[in-house]
């Protein structure tokens, strides 16, 4: 029905037609033709360039590579706006990391023109200097979305661009002059693979017909009438969709549609702007007028047709942060708090695999994305049989298949996407437990689909045994047996997955390969195996193991097969898949699509926003979207799930279901959240916690597949706990739960618990005896960081305490939770490791000394959630605020994300957990114009929209974008609610006007409005607020105000009022 313009943007980059052509001689320009632009010369130097001569390390510090630089012909500078370098997606010094991923960046260009031709060519000429020698890039431009690509030589100047041997190369792009089009064009640079590129001259040719026009302040990208129509003010409306990128200052747009105006101020950055027109009912022009400050800039007639109505879930981009977040994001249908997460595999055994935005082909469909969970792959294909998927540069060397990537499509209920090699269209569809998966292949006598027990993960692990067996011509069951240990924690992730399988059509024969001698890692060279069987009706062994399901097929045949999985048996497998998708919906693949909507509009729609900023809806709701999706969470339909200790226990509640998912300093994100918006969720993750206490005696760090996992640090389940209880989500045991925390608080740990895997806090014992976890203690090595997250941990049980009146377990870890100040020094104002005998450890540099895990002492010393005027007291205020203002500037340069790997190069890094408060800081210092500052330049500088750019850090099972909905809301905790009387605190609202709807089972279905007047990019300071009528005097207030029910009303403006909160 509907694609969003966003999407539609995207997919053009990655047009099916790909030119590549090459020339290393002078490019010589005929008479009819002429110098359109260029950006530098061809002379043999880059002096002319920004960074030169050998500044590349500041690529991504001056923003270079991402959203907010450009290049604008005739109004930018190549010594200011065009970097030397572009570097690839393997150059550690712009970015890459073996977490972090690979880092894309793009150099856009736009121009103007005032006409177009249609029947001409013109030629992009590129002259490289030099390119790394030993990673050669594939340098790929997009002109107005068509691809051209070619794949440089590799130079002689080293891995690193610093004494440059000037290996020179030309590429010349001709391309029919009808791409470029009136008005601004635009064309991106990104090396696709490899490494580093450096420019000597860049120059487009064209007819001497095209003239330049002038962009002047105001770049217009596109212009279109939405392809959905709307409700606003209760009628039909259908929106001109205006995408503006504001270069600087502020200008002012008139916007006119037959004769219908709106005059609207634009604020540097980049937006996408809604103009409300009255719906058509039949095919009409409409004549637009765009002015921008009084000059007309576009002009033109525009046809209109009817549209179906958007709704919530159609904002929603799957795409956005799944190239090089640190965690498995991958596009493709899932339900809330899923347990099948059916999506696309791209990747060999690297960190998140298996799916990476920018690999332009798939191994197979999985249906699970689980840290330390691999599942089994599916892969329709035809022709000659390979059985290993094949490296991801080469698909030819398995059945890995090429993708269209403008075909791939990934929409809330509906993944969709072509095998080019084998010339089948691919959807999917998926319920809570269930999938359903629809393949459209060509005639064909050797059509297939390949069931492989191995699909790459982000570990190795071993293939303990698969069994695939056939049970009639249309069903398939079996499962996996999977023991993964090479995590880096001390835990065994040993798991059976079953599942079953049911086709719609007869399969002719089903075959199978096994083969125990390959290293599984390494499997993917190579062609296939020999040992393939033929029409067999079981296969099972260990190793590399697959079933092969044949079919012959006519043009257009189309093969549907319904899945499901289970951790207990196949027979709950076939039960989850009756219940799901049989039973309602037969084989009706757009009835599962739909029904995911209407789950999703449900859930989505608990927060409306008002604005009029399509993009930032987008931004939104995608963020919320991946905030509720990321965790999974295991159970069959009869309430069956598999204990630790490999067990089957059955939930009272069928609904409920073992959560998985790590709690690391989840109190500042996702913890707040579904508090706030989904309680039921926070309650089932209680729950979970105590199922598995009750079984296995203690709680655990984060549950994956059943297993006790050591992830991370602390024991943040207690937050978690006492935050859903305080928030009045009551509806669990709370004294069993007080019991499991004081076990976990007061015993020290097991290395191996019966059911495996090590639970409680490794550094307890130290912990308890000096009050403080001392340098060089065995185990995580995380001296500091264990100190101070222990400590909070106490204060949030002293608060359990408390409320069940057990007064001397409060005073014991009140006074527990005051730990923190045996590792602060006065002298340096930092949190510091500390030896055995009480001496601080010398010598200290905050950014490197060792005692703190993934951070630094700069990140860690903010870390006292529970006390932070005691923290702000020892600092002093003066020193607090102008400290972290200074980290604030700092990190800013690489918006406020750690480059690459590197956690500690930087004071203050949003892309990982322990920061993720900094910004709300400053309110507890009496400068709440500082949070309000800081917490909106995180939203607008760290979030993007894009593949790379939308969680550049750890998403962490929906992390980053549960901070960001919170964030835009307005609304934070300190101490992720776990107070006795829980406090919201004021940030800076982004949108005019939010409504969020209250869960009717734990706050009786009230409504909290939000009204952040004036509220825009550049307006982020609050001048007035009142709630519920009353003046607002401090920057925070009561919990209960808000699930109560009632209005927020606060004033915007774009300078800080510093007096509004002194009190």
């Amino acid at each position: 029905m509907y694609v969003n313009m966003q999407r539609s943007l995207r997919y053009l980059f990655y047009n099916a037609y790909i030119i590549l052509f090459l020339s290393t001689a002078t490019v010589a320009q005929s008479p009819s033709q002429q110098l359109i632009w260029s950006i530098g010369q061809a002379d043999g130097s880059h002096s002319e360039f920004a960074l030169t001569p050998n500044r590349y390390a500041e690529f991504a510090p001056k923003g270079f590579g991402g959203a907010n630089r450009y290049y604008v012909v005739g109004k930018s500078k190549p010594e200011n706006d065009w970097p030397y370098i572009l570097p690839g997606p393997k150059d550690d010094f712009a970015g890459y990391g073996y977490w972090s991923g690979r880092a894309l960046h793009k150099l856009p260009i736009y121009f103007e023109l005032e006409q177009t031709i249609e029947t001409d060519t013109c030629k992009l000429v590129v002259d490289i200097l030099e390119v790394s020698s030993k990673n050669a890039p594939l340098f790929r431009a997009f002109i107005n979305g068509k691809v051209y690509e070619h794949q440089l030589r590799l130079g002689r100047s080293g891995d690193l661009p610093e004494r440059l041997n000037a290996i020179m190369q030309t590429i010349t792009f001709s391309f029919p002059s009808k791409e470029l089009r009136k008005g601004v064009n635009e064309i991106i640079f990104q090396n696709m693979t490899g490494g580093w590129c450096v420019f000597d001259g860049i120059k487009l040719i064209g007819p001497k017909e095209l003239s330049l026009g002038k962009i002047g302040n105001t770049v217009l990208k596109s212009v279109a009438f939405a392809d959905f129509e709307m409700k606003e003010k209760n009628k039909d409306v259908q929106p001109l969709l205006v995408d503006i990128l504001q270069q600087e200052n502020n200008s002012e747009i008139k916007i006119s549609v037959d004769g219908q105006e709106m005059i609207k101020k634009i604020e540097v950055g980049n937006s996408i702007l809604e103009f409300y027109v009255p719906a058509v009912s039949s095919k009409k022009m409409s004549e637009v007028n765009i002015y921008i400050d009084g000059k007309l800039k576009y002009k033109e007639q525009l046809r209109r047709t009817p549209k179906e109505q958007i709704e919530l879930s159609d904002y929603v981009d799957q795409f956005m942060g799944t190239s090089g977040s640190r965690w498995m994001i991958t596009p493709g249908p899932r339900n809330p708090m899923p347990m099948v997460q059916l999506g696309p595999n791209n990747q060999g055994t690297v960190w998140k695999a298996g799916y990476e935005y920018q690999i332009e082909s798939v191994t197979g469909f999985n249906h699970t994305q689980e840290w330390t969970m691999a599942g089994f792959l599916m892969m329709p294909t035809v022709g000659a049989l390979q059985t290993n998927p094949g490296p991801e540069y080469s698909p030819d060397l398995g059945y890995r298949s090429r993708i269209d990537k403008s075909t791939e499509k990934a929409t809330i209920g509906k993944y969709s996407v072509d095998l080019t090699d084998y010339n089948i269209h691919v959807d999917l569809t998926a319920t809570t437990r269930a999938g359903l998966q629809r393949y459209i292949f060509p005639k064909s006598k050797v059509s297939r689909v390949i069931i492989d027990g191995y699909a790459d993960a982000e570990y190795g692990y071993q293939n303990v045994e698969t069994e695939i067996t056939r049970l009639d011509d249309y069903r398939i069951e079996g499962y996996v047996h999977h023991i993964c240990d090479k995590t880096g924690y001390v835990m065994t992730q040993d798991y059976k997955l079953y599942f079953a399988l049911e086709f719609n059509k007869p399969f002719e024969s089903m075959g199978g390969w096994t083969d125990k001698s390959k290293a599984l890692e390494k499997m993917n060279h190579g062609l296939t195996y020999e040992s393939v069987q033929n029409d067999t009706k079981t296969i099972k062994g260990s190793g590399s193991v697959g079933a092969i399901v044949n079919f012959k097929t006519t043009e257009n045949d189309t093969i549907l097969v319904r899945s499901s999985i289970s951790l207990v048996s196949t027979e709950n497998a076939w039960l989850n898949l009756k219940k799901e998708i049989t039973e309602p919906f037969d084989w009706n693949f757009e009835q599962v699509v739909k029904n995911q909507q209407e789950i999703w509009n449900k859930y989505l729609g608990r927060i409306e926003v008002q604005t009029d900023d399509y993009l930032q809806k987008v931004k939104f709701y995608t963020n919320l979207y991946r905030a509720l999706s990321g965790r999974m969470a295991w159970g069959d339909v009869n309430g069956q799930w598999l204990d630790m200790n490999e067990e089957v226990q059955t939930f009272d509640d069928p609904d409920q279901r073992l959560c998985s998912g790590e709690f690391w300093n989840t109190f500042w994100n996702v913890q707040q959240l579904n508090q706030l918006i989904v309680p039921e969720f926070s309650s089932m993750q209680v729950k979970s916690l105590l199922a598995f206490y009750d079984k296995g005696g203690w709680l655990s760090k984060g549950i994956f597949g059943g297993e006790y996992s050591s992830v991370m640090v602390a024991e943040h389940a207690i937050p978690w706990i006492v935050g859903a209880w305080n928030s009045g989500i009551n509806d669990f045991d709370f004294e069993n739960a007080y019991k499991a925390m004081h076990h976990v608080q007061t015993t020290l740990p097991m290395d191996s618990h019966p059911g495996g895997g090590r639970v409680g806090n490794e550094s307890l014992e130290p912990y308890l005896k000096y009050g403080y976890v001392p340098l060089n203690t065995n185990l995580y090595q995380s001296y500091v960081s264990n100190t101070l997250e222990y400590a909070f941990d106490d204060w949030c049980l002293a608060q359990a305490a408390k409320v069940l009146k057990k007064d001397k377990d409060y005073k014991l870890f009140m006074d527990r939770a005051g730990n923190w100040q045996n590792i602060f020094d006065p002298k340096t104002g930092f949190m510091r490791p500390k030896n055995a005998d009480g001496t601080w450890h010398e010598p200290f540099d905050p950014y490197h000394t060792p005692g703190f895990v993934e951070g630094n002492a700069w990140q860690f010393s903010w870390f006292v959630p529970h006390n932070m005027k005691g923290l702000v007291d020892v600092i002093g205020k003066e020193r607090f605020v102008a400290r972290l203002d200074s980290a604030m500037h700092q990190s800013k340069k690489v918006n406020f994300n750690a480059l690459g790997d590197n956690f500690s190069k930087y004071p203050i890094n949003h892309g990982n957990q322990p920061n993720m408060q900094s910004s709300y800081l400053f309110n507890y210092a009496g400068a709440s114009w500082l949070t309000q500052k800081w917490a909106r330049e995180i939203q607008e500088k760290y979030y993007g929209t894009g593949p790379r750019d939308a969680y550049p850090g750890d998403e962490d099972q929906g992390q980053m974008s549960a901070w960001y909905v919170m964030s835009t809301l307005g609304l934070f905790q300190m101490d992720g609610g776990a107070a006795i009387h829980p406090q919201y605190e004021i940030g800076s609202p982004r949108f005019e006007k939010v409504t969020i709807h209250l869960s009717d089972k734990y706050y009786g279905g009230n409504t909290f409005v939000i009204k952040a007047k004036n509220a825009s990019r550049d307006n982020k300071y609050i001048h007035a607020a009142t709630l519920n009528g009353n003046k607002l005097v401090s920057w925070k207030f009561p919990q209960k105000e808000v699930i109560m029910g009632g209005e927020l009303l606060l004033e915007m403006k774009d300078v800080p009022y510093k007096d509004l909160f002194k009190k």
